[in-house]
């Protein structure tokens, strides 16, 4: 349950970065509108991830934002065809080194 709840957060929350986006992009009201219910769903379920206390506030947060980051760099690169240098791939193979090293430290 904990991981399925870490990973909905981090999809919500980069849908709500995608929405946010676009509003932004477009200047679109309703795009603000959407994203509003989005960003209520990813602090609820981040309420939830931290009652748990499975993992502690910094930890819990590092860890979603770091899938929260790969999901968006996905998007990034797909849909809006970013490009990154080397040196901005080392920082993402690091930040999956961080989710695993975390994970190893926690056992």
């Amino acid at each position: 349950m904990l991981f399925l709840s870490i990973i909905a957060v981090a999809v919500f929350g980069a849908l709500g970065d995608i929405v946010t986006n676009q509003w932004v992009k477009t200047d679109l009201f309703r795009w603000w509108l959407l994203a509003l219910p989005v960003w209520m769903v990813v602090t609820t379920v981040f309420g939830i991830v931290l009652r748990q206390k499975h993992y502690s506030f910094s930890v819990a947060v590092i860890i979603i934002l770091l899938v929260h980051s790969g999901i968006v760099l996905v998007w990034d690169i797909f849909s809006e065809r970013a490009v990154l240098t080397p040196m901005q791939w080392v920082g993402v193979v690091t930040g999956v080194a961080a989710i695993v090293l975390l994970e190893i430290g926690r056992k």
